[in-house]
């Protein structure tokens, strides 16, 4: 009986545990006067599925803030971004669970710039910029599937990125991006241009990447003769 009571009360020991753990992160807020704003005193949060803040929204980071994201979770940021991390406190977006990963932080926000600084991306599919124009500022994207994809833009600002471990680390379409002292390094692949992409950027700094440092499309096609298929892209993309 004694034995019984010892297994009864670690039961419930770990039990208690386990709730704390959830109990201690927050919900991803819901917008209060047209902000969602989240804030370091109640960080870490959690998205467990996936949420648009529209275009009458601000999302606004405080530095030392933690989001974890659910599996499959997806962050469409249709309004204006205030991303505000400071060098000793990062603002970092990862996934909750170590054995999965999320779909990643996509910027729609047309003529409503965004200012992202001092953020970490870690384990996502894809992180997007689609229509939109802003800078990113010291940003590291990590262990992402597809590090930042850059489409449809008039120009986009790197600032002292780092890009390390991603499948596909920087890709470009359709767009420009301004690069300053950014680093890709230890990737899969390093730099794709597609035809229209333009990166003005030291491309010395493309470096030390597994199957290639830069790649561009319009090279690969005159070489092949062939065509890209993008329903194969859009293929993948329906399945997150």
């Amino acid at each position: 009986m004694f034995v019984r009571r010892i297994g009864y009360a670690v039961v419930w020991c770990v039990a208690v545990l386990v709730v704390a753990g959830f109990a201690g992160e927050m919900p991803f807020p819901h917008p209060t006067e047209g902000v969602v704003r989240l804030t370091e005193k109640d960080s870490p949060y959690i998205l467990e599925q996936s949420v648009v803040v529209s275009v009458s929204d601000t999302l606004v980071v405080e530095p030392g803030v933690t989001v974890l994201m659910g599996e499959y979770a997806k962050l469409t940021l249709r309004g204006p971004v205030r991303i505000l991390g400071t060098e000793t406190k990062p603002v970092t977006f990862k996934n909750a669970d170590s054995s999965g990963n999320w779909n990643g932080i996509h910027f729609v926000s047309s003529n409503r710039p965004f200012e992202v600084k001092n953020l970490v991306v870690q384990n996502a599919f894809r992180n997007t910029v689609f229509r939109s124009r802003g800078i990113f500022e010291n940003v590291h994207f990590v262990n992402n599937y597809y590090g930042l994809w850059i489409d449809d833009v008039t120009e986009v600002f790197l600032s002292r990125c780092d890009f390390v471990r991603n499948r596909f680390a920087l890709s470009v379409r359709a767009g420009k991006v301004l690069a300053a002292d950014t680093k890709i390094s230890g990737n899969v692949y390093g730099l794709y241009l597609e035809a229209g992409g333009d990166y003005n950027g030291d491309l010395a700094l493309i470096k030390g990447n597994l199957e290639a440092d830069v790649r561009k499309e319009a090279d690969e096609l005159s070489r092949s003769g062939k065509h890209v298929n993008r329903s194969i892209w859009h293929a993948i993309e329906t399945g997150f």
